[in-house]
């Protein structure tokens, strides 16, 4: 299985899983604390969107979104679709922090990556099901998606998706993984997206690089 469609959601390579809530709620102090800057940043982009991504810059942070990702169990959904020399590997993890979106910005995670890389998005906090994810059907036609506690969504290529307009009086807070193929074969494309999400970022052969700000 390479690629594939999603019959519920008529749209190509996306699942819908369940996962644990309490594994991800582990997340909510990160996104609502004051941010520890030894070991997470904050990058903010330029979309119709308050939206802040918040992430790990050091390894010891990173194997805090590792662990989760393994405890999820998140790479058993991927597996098969993936060209593999031994493990799925995780490029990245970060929270997706918002409060406001005035307009759609439909684009693509993952462009010509033959389904080696995926991003998962799972809500935090219990107030995303009115902020959720809008998307379009093979038809052409847009659908929402509304997030739900202890279910993520899954997508790889083709997925054309965007934040849902609409605005919340608490910020919605989103755990979100990016992962796929362990051979570096395939990272110049991936790298395309998974390289400029976070600024510590674990390439298909397990070695980070490290993005500074400008």
């Amino acid at each position: 299985m390479k690629h594939f469609i999603n019959p519920e959601l008529v749209a190509p390579n996306v699942m819908t899983v369940s996962v644990d809530p309490m594994i991800v709620g582990e997340f909510e102090p990160l996104g609502s604390d004051p941010l520890d800057e030894t070991d997470f940043a904050t990058a903010r982009p330029p979309w119709n969107s308050d939206v802040r991504w918040i992430s790990a810059v050091t390894p010891d942070a990173f194997a805090i979104f590792q662990s989760a990702f393994d405890r999820m169990g998140i790479a058993a959904h991927v597996a098969p679709c993936l060209d593999l020399d031994r493990e799925v590997r995780l490029y990245s993890g970060f929270l997706v922090v918002r409060s406001a979106c005035s307009e759609p910005n439909f684009h693509l995670d993952w462009v010509k990556t033959n389904n080696e890389a995926f991003t998962l998005m799972t809500p935090v906090t219990d107030n995303a099901r009115d902020f959720g994810l809008l998307y379009k059907q093979l038809p052409g036609e847009t659908a929402e998606y509304d997030y739900k506690l202890g279910e993520a969504i899954i997508f790889g290529d083709h997925f054309e998706h965007s934040t849902k307009p609409g605005r919340s009086p608490d910020p919605v807070v989103l755990l979100c993984f990016t992962f796929g193929t362990d051979k570096m074969e395939h990272w110049e494309k991936i790298r395309a997206t998974a390289g400029y999400q976070s600024r510590m970022v674990r390439r298909p052969d397990g070695a980070f690089d490290v993005r500074h700000p400008a």
